[in-house]
């Protein structure tokens, strides 16, 4: 039985931030026992047991694939026979794609063209092996710079002709829009079929010791905000709205258990006088559980952009929590977009604020010149129960800090919280002052990957 090797998966898994408890590997240890190794039960008993987020199920297949599959191949895992290992059919053929010849001369770019606008799979992973072999064999450390690798490839097959290309033939021949995201999800199949053979390289070059670095480069809530390429961007989007509406709900649930409270001894037995003395419902003190106000300062400098853009569609999903919410952006000066996020949907909202609203006049924030601008044009109107979030790296490019002005926003407002995106071992260096603002903030925290933003939000809400 592979106690050992499920164990050891399970390991993996977490390393790349999935949660797996030691009840779930205890029980896929039964089911595997009960189910065998036979190709699908062996994925299926596993799957089911261990991944209770479909978000995760890439990673679960990627790691799946890699540990298993090389595995296998060592004679770690049982077969049905001398023939067969017992590893899932279609993450087999997933990986044993045909090569095709080039033929007739035509230039890589051409092929990927030919590739995308004919739907041939089998071309396009001839494609990605034909990159990766043009390309130097890469040393261990190059597992941290994947998406170098894939960009090495992408020169190699001409990925930015072919797209080039492919957009003049779009406009000439008025491309439909299905024919178009068929288009787009062969580019997509090209670049994940060439990440998964530059990963299975790496495993049959380093062995089974490398997945640990596989596992710890994939795991995305752990992984810096600023380091997150565009695939990436989108997946902390949709988590970061999952995990608002689960707020959302858990606030919901909140609310309606405060209305049973303790007993209001007092109009029980009242109550009770219309039995003859006997208490048939208990009567309970009402509590109400408060809504608080919300106001968000969010810089928007290039630094911490993509920050912001989580921590607003993080409060838009969650905004009937608060009883009223205020929006401002800033980069060197300070505007509202509370208004663009009526009425519209999350994106509609963003596009509007950013293309709307006026907070910049350079492209370097100015911390200081901003607390200026809130304190006075917008500070009298807000509530003294409010709770006021500044988001940003608190790099004032060398200008007046003005911490004055900060502190006198503290005495307006129930508590001010800083969000930093920047690991704290950089507060303070170069034209960072972070140190100067946090005496004038109930808390700071350092919010730099998913993993902190969540705990950081379950803390405060």
């Amino acid at each position: 039985m592979l106690k050992t090797e499920i164990i050891e998966f399970g390991r993996l898994l977490r390393k790349g931030g999935v949660k797996v408890s030691v009840d779930q590997i205890s029980t896929a240890l039964e089911a595997v026992a009960l189910v065998g190794f036979a190709y699908e039960d062996f994925y299926m008993a596993l799957f089911t047991i261990l991944i209770t987020d479909q978000m995760d199920r890439p990673l679960f297949d990627k790691l799946f694939r890699l540990y298993f599959v090389t595995a296998a191949q060592n004679q770690k895992i049982p077969t049905k026979d001398s023939q067969q290992t017992s590893i899932p059919l279609n993450l087999v053929q997933n990986i044993e794609g045909k090569g095709m010849g080039i033929g007739a001369g035509a230039a890589p770019y051409q092929l990927l063209v030919k590739a995308v606008r004919e739907l041939n799979y089998p071309l396009l992973r001839h494609l990605a092996h034909m990159g990766i072999r043009s390309s130097v064999f890469p040393e261990r450390e190059a597992i941290k710079e994947m998406e170098k690798l894939i960009e090495q490839v992408k020169v190699a097959v001409g990925w930015y002709m072919a797209v080039n290309k492919l957009e003049k033939i779009r406009q000439q021949e008025s491309v439909s829009e299905t024919v178009y995201l068929s288009w787009l999800d062969c580019l997509a199949y090209l670049m994940d079929y060439t990440e998964s053979q530059l990963e299975d390289l790496f495993v049959k070059e380093y062995g089974l010791e490398i997945l640990d670095e596989i596992a710890d480069a994939a795991n995305i809530r752990e992984k810096d905000f600023v380091k997150l390429n565009d695939l990436q961007i989108q997946e902390i989007r949709k988590r970061i709205s999952k995990m608002a509406r689960k707020l959302a709900t858990k606030y919901a649930r909140r609310y309606r258990r405060a209305k049973h409270g303790k007993i209001d001894l007092r109009r029980t037995v009242k109550e009770a006088l219309l039995t003859g003395g006997t208490p048939m419902r208990l009567k309970y003190r009402k509590r109400v559980i408060s809504k608080p106000e919300m106001v968000l300062l969010c810089d928007v400098s290039g630094s911490v952009a993509h920050f912001s853009d989580f921590m607003l569609r993080l409060v838009y999903t969650i905004q009937n929590r608060f009883s009223a919410v205020r929006s401002f952006l800033f980069v060197n000066t300070i505007d509202e977009v509370t208004e663009y996020f009526k009425n519209k949907s999350i994106q509609e909202a963003l596009d509007a604020a950013f293309a709307k609203a006026r907070y910049a006049m350079s492209p370097f924030s100015n911390y200081g010149r901003v607390f200026c601008e809130f304190e006075e044009k917008f500070l009298s109107d807000i509530s003294p129960q409010c709770t006021l979030i500044i988001l940003g790296d608190a790099r004032n490019n060398y200008n007046y800090d003005e911490k004055e002005r900060l502190q006198k926003i503290q005495g307006c407002v129930r508590r001010v919280l800083w969000f930093n995106p920047q690991p704290q071992e950089s507060w303070d260096t170069e034209d960072s002052i972070m140190s100067i603002y946090a005496p004038h903030c109930r808390q700071v925290f350092e919010c730099r990957n998913l993993k902190q933003l969540e705990e950081v939000i379950e803390t405060i809400l």
